[in-house]
């Protein structure tokens, strides 16, 4: 794989691979799911993708989906074990451009439901926990919030130039 591009995903064929993504971590790996990951949120949801460059397929996906006024959610991320440690920084990346969206989008507030062993990952993103823990789909979340007080017009477009798209080398 040459380069990894990040990207809002803009076709039904990219949406079907973030889908398949999402099934392969949520379903088969982690056993949340029985037969589907997919909700109610996800026909209104902005995904977000990481493509290989070499044969243009998903890689890994996150969504975001809008709850109320200037209240967004990020949900799914879905990193394959193989690209979990890989050296573009996949997993950040995505949750950058994720936090880039919805503040354009008017976002005041950007939260998730994070897996207990996922929140150090998120904190180290500046995301902070709110309230207690909480069960979902059997398994123990964690209620975080992006800051987006630094997102301003400046600082999205820089991150912007850097994240979408985002070129790297493998």
């Amino acid at each position: 794989m040459k380069k990894v591009i990040f990207k809002i995903v803009n076709t039904n064929a990219e949406i079907q691979e973030c889908f398949a993504i999402r099934y392969s971590v949520f379903v088969e790996e982690q056993k949340m799911f029985e037969k589907t990951d997919r909700d109610e949120f996800d026909n209104n949801a902005i995904h977000i993708a990481a493509i290989n460059s070499d044969d243009r397929k998903v890689i890994s996906t996150v969504r975001c989906h809008q709850v109320g006024e200037n209240i967004w959610y990020g949900s799914r991320l879905a990193v394959p074990k193989e690209y979990r440690t890989h050296h573009t920084r996949i997993g950040i990346k995505l949750c950058k451009l994720a936090e880039i969206t919805v503040a354009e989008r008017g976002a005041k507030r950007f939260l998730a439901y994070i897996q207990k062993q996922n929140v150090r990952f998120f904190e180290r993103l500046r995301w902070q926990k709110v309230d207690t823990p909480v069960m979902h789909f059997g398994v123990k979340h964690q209620l975080m919030e992006a800051s987006l007080l630094g997102m301003t017009k400046k600082s999205e477009n820089s991150l912007k130039k850097k994240i979408q798209p985002v070129y790297a080398r493998s």
